[in-house]
């Protein structure tokens, strides 16, 4: 997700922790136990679907989407299935674009990506240097032409027309794609998605579309987006707008596509594999598409594919043990039985993938509160960078990522994962080391006045803080599982070095609430942990002084802000948005992200993790399955999947 295509945050941070409460059990409910493979039952498990002939892949889900369009259902069971009936336009792979359908990526080298000068007149409509829209007019904020620094950003003061830049991406599809009826996929496909998707606005794709000025086709390879001047947008690929056929649904009214059924459980697509029919609640059977465009490379293996419909986990697991199941996708949520299968792995009867995903829990400090203490808001007590570097040397984040996932996920440093090719290797890191924190804490003045470290420690001389007051707060968190675990072990590291946590596990819909009323997005909390998804350009603008919530014009955001700690760093600032101002290719692009994670790592405004776990489960002898951090779906190389023979060494 790019600076530029920003969305509305606290909503995205209520889906996802709404998304993984379902994943794992409150701790009233209890675990589902794995059947060991003597005691398996497969009496409540329906019989896979036969294949007619040819060799038959049977992927096991543990959710069932609701609809194939494109525009219709974002769920993971969707996304899933959707990679067997599209494929690309473009892979994350490693948190970088590989395009699929597309000749190559645009590049600046090749002549695929501009910054045309512009001349725009007074009111007409810019992207600000914060990356709102606006009208060009006195006082607005914009970047002029040449300019990649907001040391040269300029404020508009007259009636003349502003020099400004415009953001050209030329993409060009590969030639002889063919939808699976047999016709033509073409540029006009593209523009067509682009179409339908402006008709569905606000629900699609609604800021890429506000900041583009046009999306045309130059031919029937060729599209052409340009966007709104002042508009930069690093993760330009993602524009590209996947195609949908006209030639199909063109007659369709589009605000009729949602709930039309051919489009929503049999769309057409251009992927390796065709719907042949869909049993709700039970299955859908695909068959292998001859048109696939990569058949001459003997892909897929499978001549059908069928996805079951498991929603019980103890039942998938069942399935996969008695060989009715090939794979257990990541919307099975296998976490809970991450230590059962690796055994299982051990014994030879199943082959277990992990990767840590990009979604990552951290634990941001009350930096900047919208409450006193005397109207009953919490003690300025992380006004420091000092108290929070005492805090992540004081906390065991390498103890909650092995016993939440086993072993299997990571601890980031900052903001993106040590996977991201623009990953600053040197920012500063904060190992377990307890005997440091506390000496970080005796330095500026948080001391242990009884030499009983079972106490919490008291102030003496700290800046803003009245002495004698005990080092303790409140911890918000909510009530799942695995938020539960990892806030007692945040509790029992503090403890160690005389720090007091009181836990508070709150509703979902309550913590996450807008402000000013909701605690975390009202900036009314010391500490509490949420989640982020990580993106292939990095997201450090959820750190900017743009982003803190608070009541509108002061706050820029209104209380829609994403930096609810209330940090505020004219050095991050600067250095976040020349990141943002340029692209890839541009050096200071780079060097900007490098620049803003070592300062985030010193300043430490938030405390990250862990990462959380991308797990899937399948026969001993399955092979293709290549999980990663940066795709939205485990499934994103289905054409590649196989097992048995067809693996070679």
């Amino acid at each position: 997700m790019s600076f530029n295509s920003m969305i509305r945050y606290w909503p995205l941070v209520l889906l996802l922790a709404v998304s993984l409460a379902c994943n794992f059990p409150s701790p009233a409910t209890p675990t589902p136990n794995l059947l060991a493979p003597t005691e398996i039952s497969t009496e409540a498990v329906n019989p896979t679907v036969a294949p007619e002939s040819g060799r038959l892949l049977t992927i096991c889900m543990g959710q069932e989407s609701a609809s194939l369009f494109l525009y219709g259902d974002a769920s993971a069971a969707a996304r899933n299935i959707r990679q067997a009936i599209y494929d690309g336009p473009y892979d994350a792979v490693d948190f970088e674009y590989s395009p699929v359908i597309l000749e190559s990526q645009p590049t600046q080298a090749a002549g695929d990506v501009l910054l045309e000068p512009v001349q725009v007149q007074p009111g007409s409509p810019v992207v600000d240097v914060t990356g709102r829209l606006a009208n060009l007019a006195e006082g607005v904020q914009v970047l002029p032409a040449g300019c990649n620094d907001p040391a040269c950003v300029v404020s508009y003061t007259g009636t003349a027309p502003a020099q400004m830049e415009q953001m050209v991406v030329r993409f060009k599809l590969r030639p002889g794609l063919t939808w699976s009826d047999g016709a033509p996929l073409t540029a006009d496909d593209s523009i067509y998605s682009y179409e339908v998707a402006r008709s569905l606005y606000p629900r699609v794709r609604a800021e890429l579309i506000d900041r583009t000025q046009s999306y045309q086709a130059l031919d029937p390879q060729t599209v052409e987006w340009r966007g709104v001047p002042g508009f930069r947008d690093p993760s330009y690929p993602a524009g590209f707008f996947t195609p949908l056929p006209r030639h199909a649904w063109g007659d369709i009214p589009p605000a009729e596509l949602v709930a039309n059924e051919t489009v929503s459980r049999s769309p057409i697509g251009w992927g390796p594999y065709v719907i042949q029919e869909w049993t709700s609640g039970d299955h859908i059977t695909l068959s292998k598409n001859p048109a696939y465009f990569r058949t001459a490379e003997g892909l897929p293996a499978f001549d059908q594919l069928v996805f079951r419909f498991i929603p019980d986990r103890d039942q998938a697991l069942a399935a996969l043990l008695a060989g009715e199941c090939d794979l257990l996708d990541e919307t099975n949520h296998l976490e809970l039985q991450g230590d059962a299968l690796l055994e299982l792995q051990q014994n030879g009867k199943a082959a277990v993938f992990f990767q840590p995903a990009a979604a990552w829990e951290h634990a941001d400090f009350g930096i900047l509160s919208s409450n006193t203490p005397e109207n009953g808001g919490p003690l300025p007590l992380f006004g420091s960078k000092e108290i929070r570097q005492a805090v992540a040397l004081c906390t065991d984040r390498q103890r909650m990522a092995n016993e939440l996932f086993f072993g299997q996920s990571a601890v980031p440093d900052s903001y993106i994962p040590a996977s991201h090719p623009l990953y600053n290797p040197d920012s500063r890191k904060y190992a377990f080391d307890p005997a440091a924190g506390e000496a970080s804490l005796e330095a500026i003045g948080w001391v242990d006045a009884d030499d009983d470290p079972a106490t919490p420690r008291l102030a003496q001389g700290v800046a803003g803080i009245p002495d004698g007051t005990t080092l303790e707060f409140t911890f918000l968190t909510t009530g799942e599982d695995e938020k539960q675990r990892a806030a007692a072990i945040l509790q029992e590291s503090l403890a160690g070095c005389g720090i007091e946590v009181n836990i508070s596990a709150q509703p979902v819909e309550t913590l996450y609430a807008p402000g000013p009323e909701g605690p975390l997005f009202g900036r009314n909390f010391s500490l509490a942990q949420f989640g982020w998804v990580s993106s292939i350009e990095p997201s450090c603008y959820l750190y900017t002084s743009q982003q803190i919530p608070g009541p509108y014009p002061e706050y820029p955001k209104g209380w829609g802000g994403a930096n609810p700690g209330g940090y505020n760093s004219p050095d991050y600032d600067r250095a976040c948005q020349q990141a943002l101002f340029t692209l890839p290719e541009m050096p200071e692009h780079r060097q900007a992200h490098f620049q803003a994670q070592a300062i985030f790592t010193e300043d430490l405004p938030a405390l990250p993790l862990y990462q959380r776990l991308k797990l899937a489960a399948a026969r001993p002898d399955f092979c293709g399955l290549a999980l990663d951090s940066s795709t939205e779906s485990g499934l994103w190389n289905l054409e590649s999947l196989n097992y048995g023979e067809g693996c070679v060494p």
